[in-house]
């Protein structure tokens, strides 16, 4: 017994279900962007030692990492180690279950909500996480000269929105888009791949006035095309995780 998405086929099988209403193309739809969600959905992605993924038939090269936003005082995540204490409990249980039943822990850290989901501890994590694997993509493309390498991020963070404070009107919180935040999108930038495949199961953003806000649950980004992009540039003192 393990839990769910802890192993990279984990995030590929997830990927290759998301229907078309919930992906996205940003800065704009590509034939490699495509191309990429074409390869999730084959199953002809096979994995491998590194990087993860490789599609011979599409040449496609893809490397798995997965990013949250909790704040790790002390280098301690209390979300994770409140996640392996249920696990345990679980087999404490006595339990029959097979050894390849995954589980889905939803616990809580025990924090108020601001140090259990912060959004500099977002951006902090993405950018040491695709960072630290920027540095392995030369040796990623000598694997398969020629392919398209792209970074598959599963991303557990929860949807975040701005707020204006006492100087903003009632339903004008800007909802956050994590793709095109200017904080994310320079990481991109210099991450020296071609594609992102950003994968965020867990966002949802709900208002009072307009109800739920559907955000994606994929998007596909092709780095060549956000020099011509426009980031948005967001206030990190005024971020605030939608899940109160």
């Amino acid at each position: 017994m393990k839990l769910t998405y802890k192993n990279e086929q984990d995030i590929v099988d997830l990927a290759s279900d998301v229907d078309n209403s919930a992906v996205c193309f940003y800065p704009a739809e590509s034939e490699l962007a495509h191309k990429s969600l074409a390869s999730l959905r084959s199953g002809d992605l096979d994995q491998r030692e590194r990087p993860d993924f490789e599609d011979l038939a599409s040449s496609i090269l893809l490397e798995a990492m997965a990013v949250d936003d909790h704040p790790r005082p002390g280098k301690k995540d209390r979300t994770r180690a409140r996640e392996s204490a249920v696990l345990r409990e679980i087999k404490e249980l006595g339990l029959k279950v097979h050894k390849d039943v995954t589980v889905t822990a939803s616990v809580s850290s025990g924090l108020p909500t601001d140090q259990d989901h912060n959004y500099r501890a977002y951006v902090e994590q993405f950018t040491r996480t695709v960072s630290d694997h920027s540095r392995k993509v030369d040796a990623y493309r000598k694997e398969r000269p020629g392919f398209d390498l792209g970074f598959l991020i599963f991303d557990e963070a929860t949807a975040y929105y701005e707020t204006l404070g006492a100087f903003g009107r009632p339903g004008t919180d800007r909802p956050h888009l994590w793709f095109a935040d200017a904080a994310f999108v320079d990481v991109m930038r210099q991450s020296g791949v071609d594609c992102f495949v950003w994968v965020t199961p867990y966002k949802l953003l709900r208002t009072a006035d307009a109800g739920e806000i559907p955000l994606p649950t994929i998007t596909l980004i092709d780095v060549a095309l956000l020099e011509q992009a426009e980031p948005h540039v967001y206030s990190a003192q005024r971020m605030v995780s939608a899940e109160v």
